[in-house]
Order: C-alpha cells, then sequence, then structure tokens
C-alpha cells in the first residue's frame, strides 16, 4: 500500500510544481550493481530491469566531428572483453560520461565498468571497507562465487588520478580474494592519467579542495579543517608509521604487484600527464613509467602534456589522447621499453611530423611532439 502510494505521488505532475528537478544519481547510461558500482552491458539490461530506483540516461552519441580515432579491429587480436574505468576523486557523472562515450566509439560493444570513489572513502576507510564494497564488482568479474576462471579474460583498465589508482588496486585484492586460487585480475593493458604519484602534502590539500561542494561555507570552513586533518594525517604517517606506508605510496607499489596483475612486456601501460598539474608532480609520474620498463620489463608509452590541468589532458587533445589509448591496446605482446611523447603549445608552423615511431601518433598532431625512446 505504501510503495502503491509512492508511486502514485511521484506519477502526479501536480505534486512536483516548483521544484527541481532531482539530478541523476548514477552514471548516465549506466546501471547500478551497488555503491559507487556501474556497468554499461546489454547482457545486463533484462536483469537489471527489476531492479527498483534504476534511473538510466541514454548515452549522446558523438557529434560526426568527433576526431576520435576509430578501432577498426585490432592487428594483434580483438578488442577488450571488458573496460574498467576507476574514477578520480569526486568525479561527477557528466565528466565521467565524456569517457564513455567515447570508449562506445572506439570499442562498439564492449561492456564498462566504472567504479567511483570519494575523500572519505580514499583517506578514511580501512582496505578491508573498501574490499568489501567491491563486492559486486567482483561478482560481476567471475563467473560463479569461488570460480577460478574469470568472466573476461582481456581488460583494459582505466585508472584516474590516486582515487582511481587506489580504487583499482583494492579491486585487484578483492578478485584475488574471492577467488579459490587467488588469481591474478585479468588485465591486458593500463591506462593512468594524472597517476600514480607520490605522498605530498601539498597536492592533498590540494586534492581535498577539489572534492568540496562548490559553496563559500564549505570552501571557508572545510578547507582549513580538512588541512588540519590531513596535516595530522601526515604526521602520524610519515614520523609514525613511514613515508613508504603512506597510503599513495602503497598505491605506486601495487601498480607494479606482479601478484595482483601481470606486469611485464606482454602488459603495456601508457602514462597521460602534464607539466601544468597542480596536484600530481609530472616528474613523480615519469619516474613510474620509467621504473616500469626498466625493472619490470613494462611496455610503456608516456604522454607528457605541458598546459593541460589534471585530469582534463583529453580536452582539446582527444586525438592525441584516444590515439594514445588505441595504440596501447593494438600493441599487447610487443615487448618491452619505453617511450616519451611532449605535447605542447605553438603554432601550427611549428608542428613536428615524421618521427618514424610506432607508437607516435603521427596521424592525430594537435601540437607539437617530442620524441625521445629509451
Amino acid at each position: 500500500m505504501g510503495i502503491a502510494k509512492r508511486l502514485k505521488k511521484s506519477s502526479n505532475g501536480n505534486n512536483n510544481k516548483g521544484k527541481k528537478p532531482s539530478k541523476p544519481k548514477f552514471v548516465p547510461g549506466f546501471s547500478s550493481l551497488g555503491p559507487t558500482i556501474y556497468v554499461q552491458d546489454p547482457a545486463l539490461e533484462k536483469t537489471c530491469a527489476d531492479i527498483p530506483h534504476r534511473p538510466t540516461i541514454p548515452i549522446k552519441s558523438l557529434s560526426s566531428s568527433s576526431r576520435i580515432p576509430q578501432s577498426q579491429g585490432s592487428a594483434n587480436g580483438t578488442p577488450p572483453d571488458l573496460i574498467i574505468i576507476t574514477s578520480w576523486t569526486g568525479a561527477i557523472p557528466k565528466h565521467i560520461a565524456k569517457y564513455t562515450q567515447s570508449y562506445n566509439q572506439l570499442f562498439p560493444g564492449v561492456p564498462i565498468m566504472v567504479i567511483t570513489t570519494n575523500i572519505g572513502d580514499l583517506a578514511w576507510h580501512r582496505t578491508k571497507t573498501k574490499l568489501a564494497v567491491l563486492a559486486p564488482a567482483v561478482s560481476y568479474l567471475t563467473t560463479t562465487p569461488g570460480s577460478t576462471t574469470p568472466r573476461f579474460s582481456q581488460i583494459l583498465l582505466h585508472a584516474f588520478s590516486e582515487g582511481g589508482a587506489n580504487k583499482a588496486v583494492c579491486l585487484a585484492q578483492a578478485f584475488q580474494l574471492a577467488t579459490t586460487n587467488h588469481t591474478r585480475l585479468p588485465i591486458s593493458a593500463f591506462i593512468f592519467d594524472s597517476t600514480p604519484g607520490t605522498p605530498r602534502y601539498s597536492s592533498n590539500v590540494a586534492a581535498f579542495r577539489r572534492s568540496l561542494p562548490p559553496n563559500k561555507f564549505a570552501q571557508t570552513v572545510g578547507l582549513p579543517l580538512g588541512a588540519c586533518v590531513l596535516g595530522v594525517t601526515w604526521f602520524v604517517f610519515c614520523i609514525v608509521v613511514g613515508y613508504d606506508n603512506n597510503l599513495i605510496s602503497k598505491t605506486r607499489r601495487a601498480l607494479n604487484d606482479n601478484s595482483l596483475w601481470e606486469v611485464g612486456s606482454n602488459i603495456p601501460r601508457t602514462y597521460l600527464f602534464s607539466e601544468s598539474d597542480d596536484l600530481i608532480f609530472w616528474k613523480d609520474v615519469e619516474d613510474h613509467g620509467v621504473t616500469s620498463a626498466q625493472t619490470c620489463g613494462a611496455r610503456s608509452l608516456l604522454v607528457r602534456f605541458k598546459n593541460t590541468g589534471h585530469c582534463g589532458h583529453a580536452r582539446g587533445n582527444e586525438e592525441i589522447y584516444w590515439g594514445a589509448v588505441k595504440r596501447t591496446w593494438e600493441t599487447r605482446h610487443h615487448g618491452g621499453g619505453h617511450e616519451m611523447i611532449e605535447v605542447g603549445g605553438g603554432s601550427e608552423a611549428d608542428r613536428q611530423y615524421g618521427l618514424g615511431c610506432g607508437w607516435c601518433l603521427l596521424c592525430y598532431q594537435l601540437a607539437p611532439l617530442q620524441l625521445t625512446q629509451a
């Protein structure tokens, strides 16, 4: 009786007169598997249709003028079985949708899982709590509970910032604990956007400031309070616990942990970062890519932008950004090493062509590129 009344009330337009329309709670076009976990998968549509309060918004198709390279079937196998996006801390649906839309065009029909995070989950929750929240995602990734055979065998992982990198690590840990033989998460290619960094107090405060609501009260009261709390946390971890046991340090090491996922010459990884990023020092990201190649044998492509903001490298650089993503997937099993692409400002006359590198996106240059190969 109560449910029927609520449904009748929600369908009555007069009752909503004068009220602002509610904002969608879920990533546009996706179904919710649980808190912070969303999936776009045609195979789940029928099942999820029975879940109450499942608002979905159709994804708008990209305009015909979009300069995202089309995937015409990789010469090195098929498209991914699944794309996992672990978003930056506090990311809102309309921003995440820009990346899911691009993936829909790059790899049509491939299921996409999005896992979001917030500053509370990243900074305050214990690892045990984080892993427990990811149970619906693990269930989706495995054929049956306790199965040793993953449902997907070729996954493309796209992690944004420290929040996304940490969430990806937690997902791999949860997946490993849930499988009978502690199976590694079957990642076939990594995309790291604005990550990983190293522990820096100023970066922590800047990240917290961005996660606050855009109102004067939150910024005036919340920022000083958060800075103090972060300061205490910073002192505890650096002095008492130890710099290497900081959450960011642990995440940075885990990205090269061969027990969580395969790390080597057959699993390419691309780092997209910027010298203008005020949250993550670009040299930290670059060093991780180089180290991954030198010590783990990984195939690392480093795309260093000059003037883009944190997690904003694709804006205005679609062909370079998505060309790098496409190339990363297509160059699996190509051996180790690392390569550098620098993307900066300048006039059209300054643009350089003919660098002759298989990873260099010569057809997609929007700015001067300078390549350093090691």
